[in-house]
């Protein structure tokens, strides 16, 4: 199997530049597949994957939704494939710390 080596790994972290659009790409689906695991682990599989087709869908009628949709699908694959455990482990952490008043 030619798997190709994972593009958003640790080198790539550290050298992006992190107000370019490249990053910003980057952290618009991580911020997805976050929102997905929260929605999996508290409603179930069913519910997360029916918000991430409507996001999807909503982002598909916008300027340039097409090609948005398709590289958030692309990306969001690869971010679930390499970083699924971290990301959870960052929900996790994130939904055990107080609510600010």
């Amino acid at each position: 199997m030619n798997e190709q080596p994972y593009p958003f790994d640790e080198a790539w972290k550290a050298s992006v530049d992190r107000s370019g659009l490249e990053w910003m790409a980057y952290c618009e689906t991580a911020n997805l597949v976050k929102r997905y695991i929260r929605t999996r682990l508290q409603e179930g599989k069913d519910v997360a994957v029916e918000e991430f087709e409507a996001t999807c869908e909503l982002y598909a009628k916008q300027a340039q939704g097409a090609a948005r949709v398709a590289r958030i699908r692309e990306q969001f694959q690869l971010i679930w494939t390499h970083e699924r455990e971290a990301l959870k482990a960052r929900v996790l952490e994130e939904d055990a710390l107080p609510k600010a008043a």
